[in-house]
């Protein structure tokens, strides 16, 4: 019987299931397969059409089923990648499309930097791309894999982050559900509570400790409604926590460390990943390892997609169009060129 739900990470994203827009800069696109372990991983790089090497953006998923294009809602992403003269690379993530394999939600975060890792040893062999200029686009659940990518090579030379937790995997979904809750109609002290017992109750060093913060929860007809908590293990099942798991994991510590440009990209109705502290967070950890360029940004009227919206609930996002879920806030995809073509400008000087 599962009593409590796993931890949510960051619920993602691409929830559109059919999209007839497609990618209009001019590009080419080649189907490219490599392999990670015991996964066989497909999926498309497209390049500008002029010849010569380019930079290349690598997208990185959020969590869920997510396929090449994530059902359609990457093609303004991709136009705006290779308008400012970037390839981008993006694949189906095994269990999608044509990839085969089935992620461990144990070891979760580990497997995707790995494959992240193996589609970035594929790129450098590629004769259409720069090896010098490769980066990272991520969206949620890829806030965790980006920064364990970045402490395993040197090979990435820039980052983009979108909606990207500053906080453990315990922490963000803690604060998905305070703000779920409150979107059903939960007065906020009450979902501040609730917040805070379902955080501590994985920190739990005894039964009766775990007890004390899970009972509450479970006791609160909306958090079980939800499917939040749904029962209380019995002192026979019950085990603490491995603190050493992927969900204590605070891919903050590793920012700390992070100099090369980084451009992170909050929604300020994201109800999934705290924006606020998610803004401090990278702000005060780039500020630390005295990174020279960074950039951090919250998107008003946007959501954890910087999509734009009324309030950003994921009720929602449940009931959004597939056209919806490509109405970018515009100030998100202005800067985001923007930057990059700064980037380049700066890159293609120095060399």
């Amino acid at each position: 019987m599962r009593k409590i739900s796993p931890l949510l990470v960051c619920t993602l994203a691409s929830l559109c299931l059919s999209c007839a827009a497609s990618v209009n800069v001019p590009h080419t696109t080649k189907e490219i397969t490599f392999h990670s372990d015991r996964f066989k991983v497909v999926g498309d790089l497209r390049v500008p059409t002029a010849q010569g090497k380019y930079p290349v953006v690598v997208m990185v998923h959020g969590d869920g089923p997510n396929n090449r294009t994530s059902y359609g809602t990457y093609f303004p992403l991709m136009n705006c990648f290779l308008g400012a003269g970037y390839a981008c690379f993006s694949w189906d993530k095994p269990g999608s499309g044509k990839s085969k394999g089935e992620l461990n939600r144990e070891h979760l975060q580990q497997e995707r930097a790995r494959i992240l890792m193996d589609a970035i040893n594929a790129l450098k062999e590629n004769p259409s791309i720069d090896s010098s200029q490769m980066g990272l686009w991520g969206i949620s659940q890829a806030g965790y894999i980006m920064p364990l990518a970045l402490s395993m090579t040197d090979d990435v030379s820039f980052m983009i982050c979108v909606g990207c937790p500053g906080e453990s995997g315990i922490h963000q979904t803690a604060y998905l559900i305070r703000r779920q809750l409150m979107c059903e109609g939960m007065p906020g002290d009450e979902a501040r509570q609730a917040e805070e017992h379902f955080a501590r109750l994985f920190y739990a060093s005894t039964y009766q400790e775990y007890l004390r913060y899970t009972k509450p929860l479970v006791e609160t007809p909306l958090v079980k409604r939800m499917g939040f908590v749904s029962d209380i293990w019995s002192e026979e099942e019950w085990r603490p926590h491995d603190q050493g798991g992927e969900g204590f994991f605070n891919p903050i510590d590793i920012i700390e460390r992070t100099t090369i440009p980084v451009l992170a990209f909050f929604g300020e109705k994201d109800t999934q990943v705290d924006p606020r502290q998610g803004a401090e967070a990278y702000t005060t950890a780039l500020d630390k390892a005295g990174n020279q360029h960074f950039r951090i940004e919250i998107i008003p009227a946007a959501d954890h997609n910087l999509i734009l919206c009324k309030t950003g609930c994921i009720s929602e996002r449940n009931k959004r169009s597939s056209s919806g879920w490509k109405n970018y806030a515009p100030e998100y995809l202005e800067i985001m060129e923007e930057w990059l073509r700064e980037l380049r400008k700066t890159s293609d000087d120095v060399n």
